[in-house]
């Protein structure tokens, strides 16, 4: 189920099992009942029934969706980029410590050794971040072109 306003996708079972909505109505339901949920986000009231406003509203949080999942991508091939060129120096100071007056040695009492951890470090960390970003925002983005591509279609039923 999705919010018509944020476009916030909400379990439905997951609010059932925490507070049944056959509880809340004490046990009288019938078929002009309607069940609502609060979207946990936004605040607005999600109802199973959708208007062609609703729909219009969904529609366009949507696509404000799919823009949020493009800045996450894009946010993380960022960090990805900055982190491979990272890992690169990190390799290239890596090989600077290996010092010829020492017979090819690893001196790890050099200032290159230390600037080569602290370029890996910072290399994990950055393209850790971008990874996470940059499947996160796919992911995003093709769950909501799929909602946009049943709206437009008119098989979309919340």
């Amino acid at each position: 189920m999705y919010c018509y306003h944020c476009g916030y996708e909400i379990d439905e079972e997951k609010l059932e099992k925490e507070k049944s909505s056959l509880e809340e109505f004490k046990g009288d339901v019938n078929s002009t009942t309607t069940i609502s949920y609060v979207c946990p986000r936004c605040g607005h009231l999600i109802h199973l029934d959708a208007t062609e406003q609703d729909i219009k509203s969904l529609s366009a949080a949507s696509h404000a969706e799919i823009q949020r999942g493009r800045n996450s991508l894009a946010s993380g091939m960022g960090n990805i980029c900055i982190g491979s060129i990272a890992l690169i120096l990190a390799i290239v100071f890596l090989r600077l410590s290996f010092k010829p007056g020492q017979q090819n040695k690893l001196v790890t009492t050099c200032p290159e050794f230390y600037v080569c951890l602290i370029l890996f470090v910072a290399a994990v960390v950055l393209l850790s971040v971008g990874i996470t970003f940059a499947v996160l925002g796919v992911k995003k983005k093709k769950k909501y072109e799929s909602l946009l591509t049943c709206i437009q279609d008119k098989t979309f039923i919340q």
